[in-house]
């Protein structure tokens, strides 16, 4: 087969594209996620997207808002939030097509924006859809309109670059490295000084600032409740103060892990390039002396050099999982760097490589689905949470009559039986008002509560009890996660059965 690398691509060919790329990968994650339950990030976005709200217990809420309107319209399976998963990585990499064309243009701008298949990030970890994965479709096309918006200094422009900047920050205060990026780009811009002397910031700044008002007032009236959960050395993420060890430790694993993500990236572009340190060191020196590859520079690498800051300062424990959505440029910055001579050749063997990883990939998604079954130790698999949802909508229906209305119990759980059960119950999260706002104690009454806890959880079992009242049914259950004839270890339940109130 030829290939013919254009300059430019045509709108029905990216289209094309990215159609390819959506469907060939929810097709091997339908595949391949046939035995498994959804992620607990994931039964959390579709648990929040439920009660539309301005702010939840730990995130802002717009990636929430996306999972709440698919599934209004889409069904409630493992395949449906994997399509979500990867049209999320899909718009990504349509942004970073974009985003890449600011900066370069033809078989360059294709070998950029390929390459990134050829990493995790917009395949395998994009298939976790969460306040991190978020940042794959939202992170390019901001950083697009912050460079249409310097570079041309249009209203437009600066109206979309505010209107990103927002989703952003509404995704995860994380988006404030977003901001500090493209503040870091735009100072060493070398249109710097007639961007800030013109409308373009400050009209971005006002759009963001009111799109995100509505969230800031959430947080008044809701004692900042977001704000303290990433910010509290109390959260699962933080450290001593006086221990500088860890902090170091995290900060040089996330780095180490996201570059290690892009080896075979950087493996192949060296391949292709055929050139040794000093045209490396002589490309370098001739970008360096281009102040727009200053931008590109910053805006490619500042956000995992300032998450490895930030996780120092403030002791967290940081990891690459916070960092997915950042790389849309880094391809780009080492073709800049190696003194690539070919750039056909590299576009060509950039997408015979992210081709062949598809169709791999699709290829070997059964073999993957049978080991998860057979060997994997991830609760997902491990634990009956989709047996758990269907059996305990059986129970409940038989012994009040009603749908299921609410549900509670330990972490895990909650969630996927709001997800998978036929009712579509609201999840009463860890039995706790203040993260479930959405349910009061009338509502309880009158709609009943469904606890599950595994027998010897007794957290869980005592977190029941005190929402159980002289009404309360406690059914014993146990169940296995069955798949494809092979059984997993059975689990066993005690059910809480709260029926409502009589009229």
């Amino acid at each position: 087969m030829r290939y013919r690398f254009a300059g430019r691509a045509d709108p029905w060919f990216l289209a094309g594209c990215f159609a390819a790329f959506v469907a060939v990968w929810a097709t091997y994650a339908g595949i391949s996620d046939l035995p498994v339950a959804i992620h607990q990030d994931m039964s959390e976005a579709y648990v929040w997207g439920q009660e539309f709200q301005l702010g939840y217990n730990q995130h802002p809420p717009f990636w929430a808002w996306i999972a709440g309107g698919w599934f209004a319209v889409m069904p409630r399976t493992t395949w449906s939030f994997d399509l979500l998963a990867l049209l999320n990585a899909g718009v990504g990499l349509l942004g970073a097509w974009w985003l890449a064309g600011d900066f370069t243009s033809g078989n360059r701008r294709i070998a950029a924006t390929v390459l990134l298949v050829l990493t995790p990030f917009y395949t395998f970890l994009a298939l976790k859809f969460n306040a991190n994965s978020i940042f794959l479709s939202i992170w390019p096309w901001a950083l697009h309109a912050f460079m249409r918006s310097i570079d041309e200094r249009k209203l437009s422009d600066a109206v979309w670059f505010g209107v990103l900047m927002a989703a952003a920050m509404l995704s995860k205060y994380y988006a404030v490295i977003l901001g500090m990026s493209c503040l870091l780009a735009a100072v060493l811009h070398p249109e710097r000084r007639r961007y800030f002397t013109s409308p373009a910031p400050y009209v971005s700044l006002a759009v963001g600032a009111m799109l995100f008002s509505p969230h800031v007032w959430w947080l008044f009236q809701n004692n900042f409740r977001s704000v303290h959960y990433a910010t509290s050395l109390s959260a699962t993420h933080a450290i001593a103060k006086s221990d500088w060890v860890l902090p170091a430790r995290y900060a040089l694993n996330t780095i180490g892990a996201c570059l290690g993500y892009q080896v075979v990236v950087l493996v192949l572009i060296l391949a292709v390039s055929r050139t040794g340190p000093k045209a490396w060191i002589a490309a370098t020196r001739a970008r360096w002396r281009d102040p727009r590859f200053r931008v590109l520079l910053a805006l490619a690498w500042s956000p995992l050099l300032f998450t490895a800051m930030f996780g120092l300062i403030l002791h967290l424990k940081i990891s690459s999982n916070m960092a997915i959505g950042v790389f849309s440029l880094a391809p780009l910055t080492v073709i800049e760097l190696v003194g690539l001579r070919d750039d056909r050749r590299l576009a060509k063997r950039s997408v015979q490589f992210a081709v062949g990883l598809s169709l791999v990939a699709l290829a070997a998604s059964p073999l993957v689905a049978y080991g998860m079954i057979r060997v994997s130790k991830d609760p997902r698999v491990a634990l009956p949470q989709i047996e758990l949802a269907r059996d305990a909508t059986q129970v409940w229906r038989h012994v009040t009559g009603r749908p299921l209305a609410y549900v509670a119990g330990e972490m895990r759980y909650p969630g996927a039986i709001a997800f998978y059960s036929p009712d579509r119950p609201h999840s009463f999260i860890q039995f706790d008002y203040g993260q479930a706002p959405w349910v009061t104690p009338r509502r309880l009454a009158q709609g009943g509560l469904l606890a599950a806890c595994e027998s010897d959880d007794a957290i869980c079992l005592g977190a029941a009890a005190r929402f159980s009242t002289p009404r309360t049914i406690k059914v014993p259950i146990t169940l296995s996660h069955r798949f494809w004839g092979v059984s997993r270890a059975p689990v066993a339940f005690i059910l809480f059965l709260t029926p409502p109130q009589r009229s």
